[in-house]
């Protein structure tokens, strides 16, 4: 077993970890980041130095279009649910099962620790994408699954070519930077980065909820039923007003 890809699958591992259990959004950054660089040396042979460099460049460049959407932020993220124990031990047993399964049945022609190192880093990107409602959380998860898959395709079919290195780091690139801008379109909108529940609901857009009576209550613009008249009763006849004789001012004389 190569030294070099033992110690690349480590920082890997370590790396995913630190990227979906860290609340501090740099420190989540950090893992990723070194999670996107190691995995692009994690291959047998090691792809030539102008693929390397250009690798290095997409990770560097979708970690800064993140940073930047990212800047100002005085909140912790969402984090794990679980934990980071609970996460490594996760990710530990789905490489064992990566590793064992290698090839999937047919002959592999890359190394068995890139797919030990895709299944366990696509077991811990299926927690944030599925259950968090953090929208750095989900774009954090969408980068983990996109580097699991590539490296279970380094560990099938080797180390990729110079074109496919090159369409790699276009993914990678776009990726990041469509995280970047859902992260900084939800700051905008919201000021924050989670999702509640009542806007994850459907409902219409004009709809928006109010106070009444110490509770909540919920008012629909779109659909505002006109007031309802009273009955009205029919009025009675006017009666004519008697009119009283004047008085003689000579009766009194």
């Amino acid at each position: 077993m190569n030294v070099l890809l033992a110690g690349l699958t480590a920082a890997v591992l370590a790396g995913a970890v630190v990227a979906v259990s860290a609340r501090e959004a740099r420190a989540s950054l950090l893992g990723l980041l070194v999670v996107l660089l190691a995995s692009s040396l994690l291959a047998d042979p090691l792809p030539g130095p102008l693929p390397l460099a250009a690798r290095i460049a997409a990770a560097l460049l979708a970690a800064r279009l993140i940073s930047i959407s990212i800047r100002g932020l005085d909140r912790p993220t969402a984090g794990s649910r679980l934990g980071w124990p609970v996460e490594a031990l996760a990710a530990v047993a789905a490489g064992v099962v990566g590793f064992g399964t290698h090839g999937l049945g047919a002959t592999p022609l890359g190394p068995a620790l890139a797919s030990a190192a895709g299944c366990a880093v696509g077991i811990l990107a299926a927690a944030p994408m599925v259950t968090s409602r953090d929208v750095y959380r989900l774009g954090t998860g969408a980068m983990l699954l996109l580097v699991g898959g590539l490296l279970i395709r380094v560990g099938l079919g080797g180390t990729p070519s110079d074109l496919e290195q090159l369409v790699t780091c276009g993914l990678i690139a776009g990726v990041g930077g469509a995280v970047a801008v859902v992260v900084r379109a939800a700051r905008s909108a919201t000021g924050d980065l989670s999702v509640g529940d009542d806007a994850a609901a459907p409902r219409p857009p004009s709809r928006h909820l109010g106070r009444s009576g110490g509770g909540f209550v919920v008012h629909d613009e779109a659909h505002v039923e006109p007031p309802v008249p009273a009955p009205s009763t029919p009025e009675a006849p006017a009666r004519p007003r008697r009119r009283t004789p004047a008085a003689d001012p000579s009766a009194g004389r």
